[in-house]
């Protein structure tokens, strides 16, 4: 099944509840909520709402947002990645419960023979991100010196993950849930030393094309980026403005269009297919979206939680809610992913729904996260609630 433009009563859903979205989207902007935002909504294929709204740059002459405005997706690069790998895993080049030792011999240190590959894919191999990034940070300063990068690395990924191979364990794999941007770094390490191919390549190769995600990258081409979204200066993670946009990060590198992510969300929904591609097998589907680590507490946003709700790349919408929409009228097969500049991708399959909501941050993410903070500046989980409440059936 392949996305199509259609009504809301083609997909089974309320036209009366959709208009009551667009129109209080719009309200959020007018009301200086989000100076852009960007919402779409597909039901059993069929997209039934994609509006833009807001304006491309935060300068007084900007012209308005299109709906092909492209954002910077960030962490939601992590289930993009996490396709990544498992697509080696079909391949026969990867294996799930096999050390990350044997992919990448310099993740040296006491303990990381136990480092498993699927402990990266669900944030749990012990790795404390923050200190790691700190270590990486002053040896950059320093001028730590690094091996000659290969050809089919970026120079500055190359030596993040050089600068972090070595840093101690601060937990024993598998016992916690931590979220680790550096271990994303791992895995897409692997993925390109397994694929002998750049990140970027290997995903434009097997997954952007062939679905035809036109829209999407890990770098940025130079001729497209008058249509990257800018984000007010006071927003998080200010670099996405620009030095992002050609920095090819598995954690948090990508840049997308609202479409090109509902075609992503709905190849999930239709089990690893989308119209004549075939990305993943249903059954590695399956083992991405269902939690794999139940049982297992979450250290996340300097809170502890009883347990964790996580698959290979994505927050499953659990007991714990990993990344903690516990007032969402999701069902508990949904899974999700955010990310730290303002974006989220959903995935439905009890209601056949897949939903993207891509807006621009003007607080810390602390301010509107769904953890910490009051949420009065990200409405993602209004809109969520929304979105599910339309169907008319089930």
């Amino acid at each position: 099944m392949k996305l199509r433009i259609g009504t809301p009563q083609e997909a089974g859903v309320s036209p009366s509840s959709v208009q009551q979205i667009i129109e209080r989207a719009a309200e959020w902007v007018e009301d200086g909520i989000h100076p852009a935002l960007v919402i779409l909504a597909a039901r059993r294929g069929i997209v039934f709402l994609h509006e833009a709204m807001g304006h491309l740059t935060p300068a007084n002459d900007s012209p308005s947002l299109s709906r092909e405005a492209i954002f910077p997706i960030a962490s939601i690069s992590k289930p993009i990645t996490a396709t990544t790998a498992m697509i080696l895993v079909e391949d026969g080049l990867l294996g799930l419960n096999r050390p990350v030792r044997e992919y990448i011999p310099e993740f040296e240190g006491e303990g990381k023979e136990q480092v498993m590959v699927h402990h990266l894919l669900t944030h749990t191999a012990g790795i404390d991100d923050e200190a790691t990034w700190a270590v990486i940070d002053e040896k950059e300063e320093a001028a730590v010196a690094v091996p000659t990068c290969e050809e089919t690395q970026h120079p500055e990924v190359h030596r993040s993950l050089h600068h972090g191979f070595d840093f101690p364990l601060a937990k024993k794999p598998g016992v916690e849930m931590s979220y680790s941007n550096f271990g994303y770094y791992l895995l897409g390490e692997i993925v390109r030393r397994m694929s002998a191919q750049s990140l970027d390549s290997f995903a434009s190769e097997r997954i952007f094309k062939p679905l035809g995600m036109d829209n999407t990258w890990y770098s940025v081409p130079e001729g497209v980026r008058h249509r990257i979204i800018q984000r007010p200066p006071d927003a998080p993670y200010p670099e996405f403005n620009d030095e992002m946009q050609e920095h090819p990060s598995a954690s948090g590198g990508v840049y997308s269009t609202a479409l090109d992510m509902a075609v992503l969300g709905q190849m999930f929904l239709n089990q690893g297919c989308y119209g004549g591609a075939r990305i993943l097998g249903p059954v590695t589907v399956t083992a991405m979206t269902r939690n794999q680590i139940p049982g297992i507490p979450a250290y996340f946003l300097e809170q502890i939680f009883p347990e964790a709700s996580w698959g290979l790349g994505w927050s499953i919408n659990a007991e714990f809610k990993g990344e903690a929409y516990g007032e969402a009228m999701l069902s508990s097969s949904s899974y999700l992913h955010t990310g730290g500049t303002g974006t989220l991708l959903w995935i439905d399959p009890v209601c056949d729904i897949v939903g993207v909501y891509f807006s621009a941050l003007i607080n810390t993410l602390e301010t509107v996260s769904p953890i910490v903070g009051d949420r009065k500046n990200w409405y993602a989980d209004l809109f969520m609630n929304m979105v599910a409440a339309s169907a008319d059936d089930l």
